[in-house]
């Protein structure tokens, strides 16, 4: 049974960094992000940067497989109607989804080289060259 959803106010600030603001039924959601950020305690430019490849952006994403034997649904939709009063959002960044409708998949990735590059202090730990993705492998603990 198909669901119709009804809101009665929306306030969108801001949408930014392959996020998707989606109102109404869709098929598919597909937003991805690759994020090169470089963080220095001076200002400093170095002509060419940004132009190495690195692991984090090739590196496969493992997608999880259900195994449908695994997987029992039953719904009872009493009402057609999905109805909400009001939605107030922020923000929505780096390969986010805000929907109203209805969809069949939604496939986001975001993945973000960070490095920090701080002069040398003693007294301080050195901080360099994070990566963040949304995968995790068996291996991690």
């Amino acid at each position: 049974m198909k669901r119709t959803s009804m809101v009665e106010y929306f306030h969108g600030e801001t949408v930014v960094y392959s996020s998707v603001l989606q109102i109404g039924d869709s098929r598919e959601i597909t937003s991805r992000s690759r994020v090169l950020a470089v963080q220095r305690q001076y200002e400093l430019f170095f002509g060419g940067e940004g132009e190495e490849i690195f692991p984090i952006f090739t590196r496969p994403i493992p997608k999880l497989q259900p195994n449908s034997n695994d997987i029992f649904i039953q719904t009872l939709h009493q009402s057609p109607v999905i109805s909400v009063r009001s939605i107030r959002m922020l923000a929505v960044s780096t390969s986010s989804v805000v929907h109203i409708g209805s969809t069949s998949t939604v496939d986001a990735e975001a993945r973000i080289k960070h490095i920090r590059q701080l002069a040398p202090d003693s007294s301080l730990p050195s901080m360099t060259n994070t990566e963040t993705t949304s995968s995790i492998t068996k291996d991690e603990k």
